[in-house]
């Protein structure tokens, strides 16, 4: 009898370890300044490649504020839940990516954009200093592409510089990386997809914090982000399960490609 309660016991405390687990969470904040400015904040809670991010503040476009995305595969595939509307929309990161271009190919042809000469570099930077009491390593990206359009016959070719500086720490998991520094994705085109597995190989990690610059002719487009307020605890895994009562919807990349059809 005493050997079964033992047993049962065992049983309770294992299953009740199973719902929780040891999960990293910490606060990301994400500034875009250009064309469009833009600042997402929330809280990311990863663990492995289970992810959930609760977003203070969005964009407004794909993020509204208050809205809650969910990934079992570390940030590639995200499905995004608006509690104000209840509906949700699946999204995959590198179809983000490649939406400027989607948009110009569904205009049948219109609209033609090709990339061409693709310059790289990538340097070790050596210590990047202590970031939220990580140490860190810094590396730099730097790169050059042209852009050519061709809009209906007419013509023209833009300059695009982009440099990017990541500070990264090996004290904690790349893993962890939510789905605004992920790395490593494809968008079809074959310049921009060189830069990225660029950015991928220079890169060992987690990314406390980025820093990008774009130039494109007389255009600047800049973007920061940083992570504070790291932490483990254990999360239950509720965290990561789809809230119920939510209506599927198509994204908002689907739905202006959609319109802009019609």
């Amino acid at each position: 009898m005493l050997a079964m309660k033992r047993f049962l016991s065992t049983c309770a405390i294992a299953a009740i370890a199973s719902s929780a687990s040891a999960a990293l969470t910490y606060k990301i904040q994400s500034n875009t300044n250009g064309v469009r400015s833009a600042t997402i904040a929330g809280t990311v809670t990863a663990d492995g490649p289970r992810l959930r991010m609760d977003i203070a503040s969005g964009d407004g476009m794909l993020f509204k504020d208050n809205s809650v995305v969910l990934s079992n595969d570390g940030g590639r595939t995200m499905t995004v839940f608006d509690p104000s509307t209840k509906n949700y929309f699946d999204m995959q990161l590198d179809q983000l990516l490649s939406s400027s271009t989607s948009m110009l190919n569904s205009l049948g042809g219109m609209v033609k954009i090709d990339f061409k000469n693709p310059q790289v570099s990538v340097q070790d930077a050596g210590d990047g200093g202590t970031i939220e009491g990580y140490p860190t390593r810094k590396y730099v990206l730097n790169a050059t592409y042209d852009i050519d359009i061709d809009a209906m016959g007419q013509k023209m070719t833009m300059h695009s510089v982009l440099n990017t500086e990541n500070w990264t720490t090996d004290k904690l998991s790349a893993e962890a990386t939510s789905f605004f520094q992920t790395r490593g994705l494809r968008t079809g085109i074959e310049t921009v997809d060189k830069i990225i597995e660029a950015q991928t190989s220079s890169m060992r990690g987690f990314p406390l914090r980025q820093s990008t610059t774009i130039k494109v002719n007389d255009m600047t487009v800049t973007s920061t982000s940083s992570v504070t307020n790291i932490q483990r605890r254990d999360v239950d895994a509720s965290q990561f399960a789809a809230p119920e009562g939510y209506t599927k919807v198509d994204d908002p990349i689907t739905k202006m490609m959609k319109q802009m059809k019609q």
